[in-house]
């Protein structure tokens, strides 16, 4: 790469030909709308210019307007525009600036307030296997095979079956707290896909939650909150399995910023939720209260069977806090 450019060198890292291209053409169209000729002199401009994210809002504007593309499609063009920055080391900030990619799940797109509801009202074992498909945005039958011992030492390789690919694992602290306390209460996490489905069915149902969460949608928010968050691409496909050049995983395995850009969506992802002055005391009591209610209400209606064992978990939990 010594005789590269730094567009070439970015380019050159992107491994889907079709990616390559569409980021191409993404960046042409950029340096149009900039009025600027030379990838360098606006790579210059973004070192330079305080407010360089405001010419990423008028851009994702002007290919609506000028281009005729829908919203989804200038959001596309915008992730080739954070990769470029991302590679050079400065990362554009757009959260909250522009809309996320609309990613349609059974119609359905839950928020960090759900997951942070399931966690919540979850028992142990539920908040033990989020806690880990937060961490490692894997496929199902890849969880099921990372050990209690691979947990509790933090930072492994993983070989995925699906693609033969192998990704990078980091597990925090959280989680490595709830395994140890599932070790402790001898509690074994279900061991097959139809054992966790079921479990998350179940614990979906009881906090009143219209659909259930699967393992791919868990992988679905891990990855797009990276590319939200800018991180780049080959850090991206390493943390979630996907394929990259060997002479590229080796040169990624040992970064310093491969862990750092995990922490980061990690942080991006609190599944506890951490009091932000805008929801009361009282209106936590008063949710959790309903919660109650409608199980009871459950009961007394003769339809609490099949959910007996979470329900009765939940009103132990409720009244030990009480």
């Amino acid at each position: 790469m010594d005789n590269m450019t730094v567009e070439e060198e970015w380019l050159s890292q992107i491994l889907g030909k079709e990616t390559k291209k569409a980021y191409a053409r993404t960046l042409t169209l950029f340096k149009d709308f900039m009025k600027i000729e030379s990838t360098d002199e606006l790579i210059n401009l973004r070192r330079t210019e305080r407010n360089f994210e405001t010419r990423i809002v008028q851009f994702y504007q002007w290919l609506q307007k000028e281009k005729e593309v829908s919203a989804n499609t200038a959001r596309n063009y915008v992730i080739g525009i954070q990769s470029l920055f991302s590679y050079i080391g400065l990362p554009l900030k757009l959260n909250h600036r522009l809309p996320r990619m609309h990613m349609k799940i059974e119609s359905w797109k839950p928020s960090l307030e759900d997951l942070q509801k399931l966690f919540r009202y979850g028992d142990l074992s539920v908040k033990a296997w989020m806690s880990l498909t937060r961490d490692v945005p894997a496929r199902m039958s890849d969880l099921l095979r990372i050990t209690t011992e691979q947990i509790k030492e933090g930072e492994f390789l993983l070989l995925s079956r699906k693609e033969n690919v192998v990704g990078k694992c980091y597990i925090s602290e959280d989680t490595k707290t709830l395994f140890g306390q599932l070790k402790d209460a001898k509690i074994i996490l279900p061991r097959t896909q139809r054992g966790i489905d079921k479990m998350m069915e179940n614990i979906c149902k009881v906090s009143g939650l219209q659909k259930r969460i699967n393992q791919h949608l868990f992988r679905k928010i891990w990855i797009s909150t990276a590319i939200n968050l800018g991180l780049n691409e080959t850090i991206i496909k390493i943390l979630s399995f996907k394929s990259v050049p060997q002479e590229m995983l080796t040169y990624f395995l040992d970064r310093t910023d491969l862990k750092d850009s995990w922490k980061r969506v990690i942080e991006a992802i609190p599944l506890e939720c951490k009091s932000n002055g805008r929801v009361s005391d009282m209106q936590k009591e008063l949710e959790e209260l309903r919660m109650v209610m409608k199980i009871l209400a459950r009961y007394v209606q003769g339809g609490g069977s099949e959910t007996m064992h979470e329900d009765m978990k939940i009103l132990q939990k409720f009244l030990e806090e009480e």
